[in-house]
C-alpha cells in the first residue's frame, strides 16, 4: 500500500489537474468523529506564493464561497499555508465539467442530450441566484466551471475573480479578467456589472451545450467582443438536433444585448427552463444524467477508484515523518470547526464574522503592495490561453474601446495567465480536476 504525503491535517493522494497557476490534488481529511472524507487541494505553484495580488484572491474565493451554504456551489473548506505552500481545500466533485461533458459526447458521436443541458444549466443557476442573493456576482460563469458528478448533481465553482462587497483585493483599471468567449456586451466595454451579466454568461453556456458552437463567432478576441456587443446569435433550433422551438425565445432573452431585456435574476431564468424541461421531459430525474456519465466515462472512473485504492487511508496524523512534523501549518481563512469537523456556515455580516480574520488579515497587510482603487471601469482578464497554450505568462497590449464612446482607447494590458478555471488535466477528468483535455499521466505522491 502507498502511504500518502501530508499537507497540514491533509493526505495528499494524487495530482488530477494543473495550470499556469495552481494544482489540483486529490485528497483525503479525517474529521475527529468520522471516517476519512475526499477533498480537493488546490495548490498555489511556488513562484506564486509571493505575489499578493493571487494570495488575496483565493482567500477572496474562500472567504465568498464559504459565506454561501447551497447544494448547487462546492464548499470551501479552509485557505491554510505549510511553510511557505498555499492551498485552498475544497469539496471534492466526483464528476466532470461541463466542458469535458460535452466534448467527450460529441467525441462519441451522441452530442449532449438537450434535456441534460438544460438541467445542468437550470441547477447551476439556482447555485448562482444563491450567490446573487448575497450580492456576489461571479464573472466567470463557464463551462469548465460547472461540475457533474456521476450522480447527476451539479455544482458551481471558482469564486477566484467574483465581484463582492467583501472582496479584500480589488480589480485595477485595465486588467480584464475572466474568458472574453462568455462575456456579456457590458462587460466587454469594462461597465460595472451586476447579476445579469451572469445571466448572459450562462445563456451562452447552454446555447453552446444545445448546439455545439458558440453564438458568436470571430478570429480574434477584441473582434468578438465586438461581436458580442453587435451580432445577434442565430436561433438555436437553426441548429437542428430537433431542439424545442421555446429556446428560442428563451435564450433570445438571456443573450439580450440590454441588460434590461434580459431576465432580471438567474431563478427567473432557471424557472424558465424548468418550465420547458418539465414540458417535455415531465418524468427526468438527476440519475439520468449520472447514469449517462458513468457509461462514457466508465474507464476514466475504474482507473481512479483502482488508483485510490493503492492508497493507504487509515493512516493518522501521529505516523507523521519528523520532516512532517517540523512543517508549520497556519489556517489562513477557516471554515472548519477547532476539532477539524465542518463549521456553520459563515454569514459574513454575522457574529461569526470573525472567524474569517485574525492570521490571514496580518498575512495579507505584509503581502499587499500599496493600496489600490475600485474607482473607474470594472475590466477583467481575457483567456487568452488557447492561443498562447505555451507561453501562460505572456502579455499583449490590446487597442481596446472606450467604454462611453466605442472609439479606440489607450492600450490594455491583458493578463494572459492560465486561469485555474482552465488548467490542464492530469490524466482523467474525472474527480475534481480542471482542465482543457490535455492528457498526461496521473502523478502519485505516494511513498
Amino acid at each position: 500500500m502507498r502511504r500518502p504525503r501530508w499537507l497540514g491535517p491533509y493526505r495528499l493522494l494524487y495530482r488530477i489537474a494543473s495550470g499556469g497557476m495552481a494544482e489540483i490534488f486529490r485528497g483525503v481529511r479525517t474529521p475527529a468523529d468520522g471516517p476519512p472524507e475526499p477533498v480537493a487541494i488546490k495548490c498555489i505553484l511556488p513562484h506564486f506564493t509571493t505575489d499578493p495580488e493571487f494570495t488575496e484572491m483565493l482567500s477572496d474565493e474562500a472567504r465568498i464561497t464559504g459565506s454561501i451554504d447551497h447544494p448547487n456551489i462546492a464548499r470551501i473548506h479552509e485557505f491554510a499555508c505549510v511553510d511557505e505552500s498555499y492551498f485552498l481545500v475544497m469539496e471534492f466533485v466526483d464528476g466532470v465539467d461541463l466542458r469535458t461533458l460535452v466534448r467527450r459526447a460529441r467525441e462519441r458521436d451522441e452530442g449532449l442530450p438537450p434535456v441534460f443541458a438544460i438541467w445542468i444549466v437550470e441547477q447551476a443557476l439556482i447555485g448562482l441566484e444563491a450567490a446573487h442573493e448575497r450580492e456576489v456576482v461571479h464573472r466567470d460563469f463557464s463551462p469548465s466551471n460547472l461540475l457533474v458528478s456521476f450522480e447527476g448533481l451539479v455544482k458551481l465553482i471558482d469564486f477566484g475573480i467574483a465581484k463582492a462587497a467583501h472582496n479584500r483585493s480589488q480589480t485595477r483599471v485595465g486588467v480584464i479578467k475572466g474568458k472574453v468567449k462568455y462575456m456579456s456586451p457590458e462587460q466587454t466595454l469594462g461597465k460595472r456589472l451586476d447579476r445579469r451579466s451572469d445571466v448572459f454568461a450562462a445563456g451562452v453556456v447552454l446555447y453552446e451545450s444545445l448546439t455545439g458552437s458558440s453564438p458568436f463567432h470571430a478570429p480574434d478576441d477584441p473582434a468578438l467582443m465586438e461581436a458580442i456587443r453587435e451580432v445577434d446569435p442565430d436561433p438555436p433550433s437553426h441548429h437542428g438536433r430537433g431542439l424545442p422551438a421555446q429556446l428560442d425565445e428563451i435564450l433570445a432573452r438571456a443573450l439580450a444585448k440590454d441588460v434590461k431585456a434580459r431576465y432580471p435574476t438567474a431563478l427567473e431564468f432557471a424557472t424558465a427552463l424548468r418550465s420547458l424541461r418539465q414540458s417535455f421531459a415531465p418524468t427526468f430525474e438527476a440519475s439520468e444524467l449520472g447514469a449517462f456519465l458513468t457509461r462514457i466515462f466508465a474507464r476514466e472512473r475504474k482507473d481512479a477508484q483502482e488508483q485510490l485504492s493503492e492508497f493507504d487511508l487509515d493512516a493518522r496524523e501521529d505516523e507523521l515523518t519528523p520532516t512532517d512534523q517540523r512543517r508549520e501549518y497556519t489556517r489562513l481563512v477557516a471554515l472548519l470547526g477547532p476539532d477539524g469537523s465542518d463549521a456553520d456556515a459563515i454569514n459574513l455580516d454575522g457574529p461569526n464574522e470573525g472567524q474569517f480574520k485574525g492570521a490571514v488579515e496580518q498575512w495579507l497587510a505584509e503581502r499587499r503592495g500599496p493600496a489600490t482603487t475600485d474607482e473607474g471601469p470594472d475590466v477583467w482578464s481575457a483567456d487568452l490561453r488557447p492561443h498562447w497554450v505555451d507561453e501562460p505568462n505572456r502579455t499583449q497590449e490590446m487597442e481596446p474601446l472606450r467604454p462611453e464612446t466605442g472609439e479606440a482607447g489607450t492600450s490594455l494590458n491583458v493578463d494572459a495567465k492560465d486561469t485555474l478555471g482552465d488548467a490542464r488535466d492530469t490524466g482523467t477528468r474525472t474527480g475534481h480536476g480542471i482542465g482543457d483535455g490535455d492528457t498526461l499521466p496521473r502523478e502519485p505522491l505516494g511513498d
